[in-house]
């Protein structure tokens, strides 16, 4: 599973050739409804991934690397232990409701979760694998440094499905010149991110048990 289409563009052919389905969940905590859609059409035991990017929380999250879950710190607080292990080196994740700018941020939320990355899509997905008997785990490419200050207009390009907005993304970059040097290194870090993630995958999937999609 994977927020956005640009996460699962990276991922989707190796996926399919190791004989696994590739999904577009959407952006944040609202994706949760759908998780639970495709948990009751998909009922009975399964392998799920969710498989993206991330933000770094401490500096031994290294931009382009990609790192396995070892915990997930929900959006409510709880932790919630991956069933997923593997070799990948692993850190503490935590899920936000939003996007976690500046580090000032970082370093608050870093002190409160006990985490060294963040998402926002971690905390639903444990709770819907859990909620289903699920055999899950998540992998995150690192595609932000914890001190790097993204643009507060982040949010302005994303869709919820998971597809980008151009119109947003393009009317910013024409009235605020400042934007494109960042965004320019958001595109260069996230591709590098799912670089890492695309490598470590058939590891991953090769050491986990699937039940065949419908």
């Amino acid at each position: 599973l994977c927020p956005t289409r640009f996460e699962s563009g990276h991922v989707r052919s190796v996926a399919s050739q190791l004989g696994a389905e590739c999904l577009v969940i959407g952006v944040g905590c609202g994706c949760e409804a759908l998780l639970r859609r495709i948990a009751e059409d998909r009922r009975g035991p399964r392998t799920v991934l969710l498989v993206g990017i991330a933000g770094a929380l401490r500096d031994h999250a290294t931009v382009g690397r990609a790192f396995l879950a070892d915990r997930v710190v929900d959006e409510q607080g709880a932790v919630h232990l991956p069933s997923v292990v593997s070799g990948l080196e692993r850190l503490p994740l935590t899920c936000s409701r939003d996007v976690v700018v500046g580090e000032a941020a970082r370093e608050a939320t870093a002190a409160r979760t006990g985490a060294a990355m963040v998402d926002m899509e971690s905390g639903p997905f444990a709770r819907v694998a859990q909620a289903f008997g699920w055999r899950w785990g998540v992998l995150r490419g690192i595609s932000d440094d914890a001190a790097r200050e993204l643009p507060h207009e982040v949010m302005r390009w994303l869709r919820l499905d998971g597809g980008t907005n151009w119109g947003n993304l393009a009317v910013d970059l024409v009235t605020k010149p400042r934007l494109w040097s960042p965004v320019a290194a958001m595109v260069r870090h996230a591709n590098a991110a799912m670089r890492s993630v695309h490598t470590a995958l058939p590891a991953l999937l090769r050491g986990t048990p699937r039940t065949p999609a419908r």
